[in-house]
């Protein structure tokens, strides 16, 4: 059983515990989604008590054979680091953008190395996945569906648009519900194996909006 403590950004932190067969799962559909084999390397920088640690970085390099470089996300040694070790796949979210823009080395960082990167977390825009692509980035997939659900649930490739049509509805059971108040937009709800996310997106544009309930935003606040 793996014991771990929510972050706190959207409720109280609470308790989470997941088994061993769950997380497995969760890294065995990751690495088939990205297609790491032995020959990638693989770098990450989620701590190691976060879910994506376990479900998206880190033991889907493991059962996949590939090479594991795992450090803490430091904003002004990651160019570096990026370098030294040239991934062909990592997981970055928006506020290591916002970080990594305020250093020298990030300006001109190639990182036409990496096949595939993960983002997700909080709402994409398309200014995010621009940065990595026009840095060399061959594939940016924002995944909705990282932590309580065995990921991912959703894609968005090269956009923060979803495609629906990638839900795996034998797994999750996905569906949507309307808000009663949605201020003129086409926004609903989602429900996973029967149980509403908390999340909202827009079935216009197939966005994720916002949550119900709003991040207070301490999560990361003070950084990594």
């Amino acid at each position: 059983m793996l014991t771990l403590f929510t972050s706190g950004s959207t409720d109280q932190p609470k308790v989470v515990k997941h088994s061993w067969e769950y997380i497995n799962s969760c890294a065995e559909r990751s690495a088939k989604e990205i297609g790491l084999t032995k020959d990638d390397i693989v770098l990450d920088v989620f701590p190691a008590n976060t879910i994506a640690h376990y479900t998206i970085t880190a033991h889907p390099a493991y059962i996949s054979g590939a090479q594991l470089v795992s450090s803490n996300f430091n904003a002004l040694t990651y160019p570096k680091l990026f370098n030294s070790v040239k991934p062909t796949y990592i997981a970055l979210i928006p506020r290591h953008l916002e970080l990594l823009q305020k250093t020298k080395g990030f300006k001109n960082l190639d990182m036409s190395c990496v096949r595939y990167m993960v983002t997700g977390s909080s709402k994409i825009e398309q200014s995010f996945i621009d940065a990595f692509k026009e840095r060399g980035v061959q594939t940016v997939a924002n995944w909705y569906g990282m932590t309580e659900y065995a990921p991912p649930v959703m894609i968005g490739y090269d956009s923060p648009s979803f495609d629906l049509t990638t839900i795996d509805q034998k797994e999750n059971h996905v569906m949507f519900m309307p808000l009663q108040a949605s201020g003129g937009y086409n926004l609903q709800h989602c429900i996973i194996n029967g149980k509403s996310t908390g999340d909202v997106f827009n079935m216009d544009t197939k966005e994720f909006h916002g949550r119900l309930k709003e991040p207070t935003g301490r999560t990361w606040k003070n950084g990594f």
